[in-house]
């Protein structure tokens, strides 16, 4: 099973085993949580929405953090698919792919299929 996302003529798709990233660190604000807060937003509105995730990421990575650790062992341990259909590091760059599409199609909206 994986995400699908789309806007304009952008369209990605990952995972769903590594959803509990997703579901961490995107609230739900009354679509579910996770990538279904994107639905039928603009790319200017899933930009902040975006934006938001990015930051809490790099706070938990932080909350994780050990200096005698290369890389982000604790971080990727939480969310890594435990069957390896997917890793923390796809993860963040299929959202970083949403983010740079979002940002190119401002007016456009969001269409999500889990």
């Amino acid at each position: 099973m994986s995400a699908d996302v789309w806007i304009g003529e952008d369209s990605f798709n990952y995972t769903h085993n590594v959803s509990k990233l997703f579901y961490d660190h995107i609230p739900d604000e009354g679509k579910g949580g996770g990538l279904r807060e994107l639905e039928g937003l603009t790319g200017k509105q899933a930009c902040a929405v975006l934006k938001s995730f990015f930051e809490k990421v790099s706070r938990t990575k932080m909350r994780l953090w050990k200096s005698e650790s290369i890389g982000e062992p604790e971080f990727c341990s939480l969310y890594d698919a435990k069957n390896g259909w997917g890793s923390t590091v796809g993860a963040l760059l299929f959202m970083s792919q949403i983010l740079a599409a979002c940002a190119v199609n401002p007016r456009k909206r969001v269409g999500i299929s889990l």
